[in-house]
């Protein structure tokens, strides 16, 4: 009882593949938005009054340690 070797359908590994080429490529695309999205989030952040303080809190903070 011996097994025929299995052989793979070309076509069907083309098709596959340029299904994951598309696919990668708007996975890309969404990467690429939420990374600029969240820059964006960031930089809003970096303005937020809250944000502000708690920055020169700390390096207030770190400036009075150096002379320790």
């Amino acid at each position: 009882m011996t097994q025929e070797p299995f052989t793979p359908d070309i076509e069907q590994i083309k098709a596959t593949s340029a299904k994951f080429k598309a696919l990668f490529e708007r996975m890309d695309a969404q990467i690429l938005v939420l990374d600029d999205i969240i820059a964006q989030l960031e930089e809003e952040n970096r303005r937020s009054p809250i944000y502000q303080y708690r920055l020169n809190k700390a390096k207030r903070l770190l400036n009075s340690n150096v002379n320790l």
